[in-house]
């Protein structure tokens, strides 16, 4: 099981494989500790890039997602009749994202900005194998929060994450359909970004 620990650089450790190289959960929640055991294997990196990307803070995101495992651990007897396991972890995450965002939020400041700042802060840590991703990273998030917030969470959840359509409604709460509609107007109103960024070049 790896759980190397990757102190505050924004991918040590935690690079998200391929989409080919991402094992599928197929099973139901699981009941022993072997079961468990796979299950952190399958999404403990994906999830930790997950909740590192809404909170900024590597350290943060391992805490968050520990939490949820631990939970998920628990409360494994009660959740056997859950099929959607993936789903349902990254939406796990995302509310104890969004807990732990509340808790931190300054009076004044925006989630987005927090977000931002925080990942800017963590360059100070980088090796120089991480720069090009870094800057990659930071500035996807800097158009991202360009976009209402339903938009950008779902492109996120689509490009970064690399979840299907059902992952993402499941995820989102919200219906197929509406995941298309985000994306579509979402990923509309970034190329008219970039198009008129590249104009006044």
């Amino acid at each position: 099981m790896n759980t190397q620990p990757a102190g505050d650089t924004f991918t040590s450790g935690y690079e998200s494989g391929s989409p080919e190289s991402v094992q599928l959960w197929d099973r139901g929640w699981p009941q022993t500790s072997d079961e468990f055991g796979l299950l952190v294997d399958v999404y403990l990196n994906r999830l930790v890039l997950f909740a590192f990307r809404r909170l900024g803070n590597t350290q943060d995101a391992e805490d968050v997602v520990q939490e949820v495992f631990v939970r998920v651990y628990n409360d494994r007897f009660k959740r056997t009749n859950i099929s959607q396991v993936g789903p349902y972890l990254y939406r796990m995450v995302l509310n104890a994202c969004m807990d732990f965002l509340r808790k931190r939020k300054r009076q004044g400041s925006a989630l987005e900005e927090i977000r931002v700042e925080s990942i800017n802060s963590a360059h100070n840590n980088q090796s120089d194998t991480e720069t090009d991703a870094y800057k990659e990273l930071l500035r996807a998030e800097e158009l991202l929060t360009r976009l209402p917030k339903k938009q950008a969470d779902v492109i996120r959840l689509r490009v970064f994450d690399e979840l299907r359509l059902n992952e993402i409604a499941e995820v989102a709460g919200c219906s197929i359909d509406t995941v298309s509609s985000r994306l579509r107007y979402g990923f509309r109103k970034l190329r008219k970004i970039v198009s008129r960024e590249r104009k006044k070049r």
